[in-house]
């Protein structure tokens, strides 16, 4: 099947381009500047000259005072995420996964200011956005070695990671008188790297496609970023492709970073006629869309950069099909069947409006009131002596009732109490009370407020800002997967780290892509008080189940779960450095039962009693043996004996029986 021609690609990547959520000049980058602009106070543009311009920040007052609970909820911990095993095998590499990628997160990355960002980005532009990729890159060092053998010469032009840069020969007369020749060599060592990389995207980079409601269903999301033709050369791109794109310095004016770097005068103007043309700076979109671009009726999804702008206008740059969408979203306040959620903006920009241009009018009352102004009858007044006010000066008049005060109505108590109802709605709207921020003096001072009272004021206004914390752990739960796939897709080599205190081993290659991801989102319920007030009472109870050997309800594993939630609690991340986990531990020897002393006695007592009649048992059996042999030596002395006699006795008989048949013998010859 024929594929997708790059005309007709470019093409539909234009279209997506321009119909995304985020364009230029569209409604949600307008509400997202003004957003920046109401959380940096800055002017209305509806100012008077010589009346009060002060402009109320209670955007900037509501999310700074929710973000530390929502940092400690997710930071106070060592562990951000837990991976969890989906089988009995899985236990060990699940354990693994989840301190390799927290370590990745928090060591190799600026965890804590990647969460930040994020946060503030949700809390202030609806979204905030994060990216994660896997980041190759090439070390280079010069080396030099002196008086090398052949053979250290042969294994340096083995090594892969070395190019030989210069080679030179010496000579010298060995104590053999043999001729001996070593190298002095100049090297460029190579090695090639890589990491995960997590950074912040700010949202005015993002393009989203108007059909997505969440990252998981998008078929259409990009970024877009401006770089100098030396950047992405550097990055590999063709050089003479990217050296081809128009310039887009104009085009960075148009963006929010402007009003993002208004505050403090920062600028991103640059010399758009440069001297330097590797300094010229361009526009490059990354696109994540989902395509038939082999034609064979399935959508794939591919990542396609372009470069440059306008519509039908870009240069393809890189056309590739990828696993995953590399963001991850946080939203605040998610609106159903919609990608982009609310912003703190949404909910309070008119009260911050409204305050503004009541405060406003009431210093302009109290400046009237100070400074009032004066009625006078024309041609009965000196001017000059009424518009010079001094201590005791006097005012020249012509009549009594030349100079009058003009009279200016009394507003600042009907503006104060203005005020006070403003700041009411916005803690209804946004759940942010005065007990975040410090307790209101005017509940603490009434006589009936006890402790349980305060306690569920505090335990109402934090719900909001629980239900937040919840919304924003599906965000973190995605940075988290991606980088897990990261480290599976591409990290091919053993890498060793040092986690509490001891160096182990991570290689993704022996990890398999079955585990759940659970985020821990803060450290439960209530105040910080209240859980350790909780959790020691849960060590009491372990403790007398413990001393009656736990009844099966409680082991040593339970009891240092519920030490390291409190340290955690207390501040304390790593809970190893006070106690040891019994996981950790090799397994020990059964412990021997104690019995009873006296039982202990009497046992010994019978051995000692069994032993001595299993010696004497065997001393009889000795002696009995030692008889036997004896007797057996005595019989075979009595048969020694009697068969000793019976040769003798033979031998008489025989001499006997000799003498008789000599004398016959002689009687019949004689």
């Amino acid at each position: 099947m024929a594929k997708l021609t790059e005309t007709k690609l470019l093409s539909l990547v234009s279209q997506e381009i321009q119909n995304s959520l985020g364009f230029y000049a569209s409604e949600l980058s307008s509400q997202r500047q003004n957003s920046l602009k109401y959380y940096l106070g800055e002017p209305l543009g509806n100012e008077i000259e010589g009346r009060s311009s002060v402009v109320s920040q209670d955007l900037l007052e509501v999310i700074e005072a929710i973000l530390p609970s929502l940092m400690r909820m997710f930071t106070q911990g060592d562990k951000i995420v837990n991976f969890d095993p989906t089988n009995p095998d899985d236990v060990a590499y699940a354990n693994q996964v989840t301190d390799y990628c927290n370590y990745v997160f928090q060591k190799d990355n600026e965890g804590f200011k990647i969460l930040h960002t994020m946060f503030k980005d949700a809390l202030l532009s609806k979204n905030g956005f994060v990216k994660t990729y896997y980041k190759k890159s090439k070390e280079q060092k010069k080396e030099y070695y002196k008086n090398l053998t052949d053979e250290e010469l042969q294994a340096l032009e083995l090594d892969n990671e070395v190019e030989i840069i210069k080679v030179e020969e010496n000579e010298y007369e060995a104590n053999s008188g043999n001729i001996e020749i070593t190298y002095d060599v100049d090297v460029k060592r190579v090695k090639n790297t890589g990491r995960v990389v997590i950074e912040n995207v700010p949202p005015e980079e993002m393009l989203v496609s108007k059909r997505a409601k969440s990252i998981e269903d998008c078929d259409f999301i990009a970024q877009r970023v401006f770089k100098t033709v030396s950047e992405l050369v550097d990055m590999g791109y063709d050089k003479k492709l990217v050296e081809k794109l128009p310039s887009s310095e104009e085009e960075i004016f148009n963006t929010e970073a402007v009003t993002r770097r208004s505050y403090d005068d920062e600028t991103t103007e640059l010399e758009a006629s440069t001297i330097d043309p590797s300094l010229r700076v361009v526009s490059v979109t990354e696109v994540y869309m989902k395509c038939d671009y082999d034609n064979d009726g399935i959508a794939e999804l591919r990542k396609i950069t372009v470069g440059g702008s306008g519509y039908n206008n870009y240069v393809l740059l890189e056309n590739e099909e990828i696993p995953i969408i590399p963001f991850a979203v946080a939203v605040a306040i998610p609106m159903p069947h919609r990608f982009f959620g609310l912003s703190f903006y949404d909910l309070i920009a008119d009260l911050q409006l409204t305050k503004t241009a009541v405060l406003r009018n009431t210093l302009d009352n109290m400046y009237f009131l100070n400074n009032g102004r004066t009625v006078v009858v024309d041609g009965q007044a000196n001017l000059d002596d009424l518009l010079t006010s001094r201590a005791g000066g006097i005012v020249r008049v012509k009549s009594p009732n030349a100079v009058t005060p003009l009279q200016t109505p009394n507003f600042l108590g009907d503006g104060l109490a203005m005020l006070q109802k403003i700041d009411d709605l916005k803690e209804q709207r946004s759940g942010v009370g005065k007990q975040l921020t410090g307790m209101n003096p005017d509940t603490i001072n009434k006589s009936h407020t006890s402790a349980q009272s305060v306690n569920q004021m505090m335990n109402a206004s934090t719900q909001r800002i629980e239900l937040i914390a919840r919304n924003f752990a599906e965000g973190v739960k995605d940075i988290f997967k991606n980088i897990f796939k990261c480290l599976c897709e591409y990290q091919d080599k053993e890498r060793i780290i040092r986690l509490r205190g001891e160096f182990v081993s991570m290689n993704p290659r022996e990890w398999a892509n079955r585990y759940d991801v659970t985020v821990q989102v803060g450290l439960g319920t209530g105040n910080q008080d209240q859980r350790l007030q909780v959790l020691q009472q849960v060590l009491a109870v372990q403790e007398k189940l413990i001393a009656q050997g736990g009844l099966g309800l409680v082991t040593p594993q339970n009891v240092f779960n519920t030490l390291e939630k409190y340290l955690e609690n207390a501040g304390y991340k790593d809970a190893s450095q006070f106690f040891i986990n019994p996981a950790t531990m090799p397994p020990q020897p059964p412990k021997q039962q104690q019995t009873d002393p006296a039982l202990e006695i009497a046992k010994q007592d019978i051995q000692i009693r069994n032993a001595k009649n299993q010696a004497d048992i065997q001393l009889k059996a000795q002696k009995q043996q030692a008889d036997n042999v004896l007797k057996m030596q005595k019989l075979n002395l009595d048969e020694q004996k009697l068969a000793a006699q019976i040769i003798k006795d033979q031998k008489v008989d025989t001499i006997e029986k000799e003498k008789l048949a000599s004398k016959i013998l002689q009687q019949g010859l004689n």
